[in-house]
């Protein structure tokens, strides 16, 4: 819906300015996500470039790069790029996604979607169009503004698991090893292109790459008829971008805009969990959660479940138990067990008469150590419920990485 949109404004402008025809249409070069590219569990890289690649087609881009799964651990391997490119042939050879010249054409939902993103991204060029062009909303503050409240609504989405990273905050892989890297000297490869950009410059001629550059800005501030031509001569006498760029803009600075740094999804989330690895691997023992799993198994499996899940987001070693009877014995195993904090479960019936003496019988015992409870307290409860020493509640709506954020906090990691 976002390429069509594309091509409906692209049009619209080319036109509003007079136009021919011909200049309506617009080639689009797609590349495939690196904002939802995952350093954990990166093998899922491989569906999202897969479907965004699909998207891309059914869009009708002219032309596609695929990025590697592992790009947003480090420099790709040969095997992920064969997968990535591999992507585009299955596509193409086996799906035969190019036999229909619009796949999406027809579809009711994908062209009133269509109409609403160009609705929106006209007005956005409206807006952008106020604030004196790109170049004016760009230092102004306008586009960074705007990507970054973007940016904020993507991360809460994340924070609530509203949005669901598979790998990352839903579902974590905590057996996964880390990917096998190949490493460069990008030092040396930098040293490389530089010694080959001068020992390909000493063939050429500078008498004609200075002409040659010379007709680039030969009219002013007018750009010469045939301006692609000459661009294209002086690139292939050894003229340099910043050459050309000299050339065109003289010594006269641009305007100046805040820079917009590249940010990825889940790099918050990646983020509690390195720091997690890091803390284990200095001190050679990791955060421990303990499970304070009340009564029978079908009493306290589907919080211990949730509970568990929850905590491994973070790269936490979970300490699970089969159940306690009493009070007391779950008190004595919290404290015998060294965990970092302890996460109450079992069932809201059962809450009001458990977990005034546990939590506080797990904080009188085990000094320092968060107590958590799982499932969302009724408002009638929650007072005694923190009133007995519970710090967090962790739950379907409850933010995610904030709490275990806080728990890392405790522990002297953040």
């Amino acid at each position: 819906a976002k390429l069509g949109a594309a091509r409906m404004v692209w049009s619209q402008i080319i036109e509003a300015f007079g136009g021919e025809e011909a200049a309506r249409e617009i080639d689009i070069f797609a590349n495939t996500s690196s904002f939802t590219s995952t350093v954990y569990d990166p093998y899922v890289n491989v569906l999202r470039g897969t479907t965004e690649a699909f998207s891309a087609v059914v869009g009708g881009i002219n032309g596609m790069n695929v990025r590697p799964f592992d790009e947003a651990v480090g420099p790709s391997l040969p095997s992920s790029r064969r997968i990535a490119r591999n992507i585009q042939i299955l596509l193409q050879e086996e799906f035969n996604l190019l036999q229909p010249v619009d796949p999406a054409g027809g579809s009711w939902y994908v062209e009133a979607l269509t109409k609403q993103v160009a609705e929106s991204a006209w007005k956005m060029l409206q807006q952008i169009d106020g604030e004196g062009g790109m170049a004016g909303a760009l230092t102004s503050g306008f586009v960074q503004k705007e990507i970054a409240a973007v940016l904020a609504s993507r991360f809460a989405n994340l924070d609530t698991r509203f949005d669901r990273a598979v790998g990352t905050n839903m579902y974590p892989n905590t057996t996964e090893q880390p990917l096998p890297r190949e490493e460069s000297d990008r030092a040396e490869v930098k040293q490389k292109r530089m010694a080959a950009i001068e020992e390909y410059r000493k063939g050429a001629d500078k008498k004609d790459r200075d002409e040659r550059l010379a007709k680039i800005s030969a009219q002013g501030s007018e750009l010469p008829v045939d301006f692609m031509k000459a661009l294209t001569d002086a690139f292939k006498a050894g003229a340099t971008l910043c050459e050309v760029r000299e050339k065109l803009n003289g010594s006269a600075e641009g305007p100046e805009a805040e820079p917009i740094k590249p940010r990825r999804w889940t790099e918050q989330y990646e983020a509690l969990r390195r720091r997690t690895e890091e803390f284990a691997a200095k001190t050679g023992k990791g955060i421990r959660i303990f499970l304070a799993n009340m009564g029978p198994l079908v009493q306290h499996k589907p919080r211990a479940d949730f509970s568990t899940a929850f905590m491994e987001v973070a790269g936490f070693e979970v300490l699970k138990n089969n159940g306690f009877s009493t009070v007391e014995e779950a008190v004595a195993a919290a404290a015998q067990s060294g965990a970092d904090a302890a996460v109450i479960c079992s069932t809201d019936d059962t809450y009001p008469e458990l977990v005034p003496s546990l939590a506080r019988g797990i904080k009188e015992s085990s000094p320092g150590v968060m107590v958590l409870l799982a499932g969302a307290p009724a408002p009638e409860y929650k007072k005694s419920y923190v009133d007995a020493g519970v710090d967090e509640f962790i739950h379907v709506r409850a933010n995610c990485r904030q709490i275990l954020e806080n728990i890392q906090k405790a522990r002297g990691i953040v």
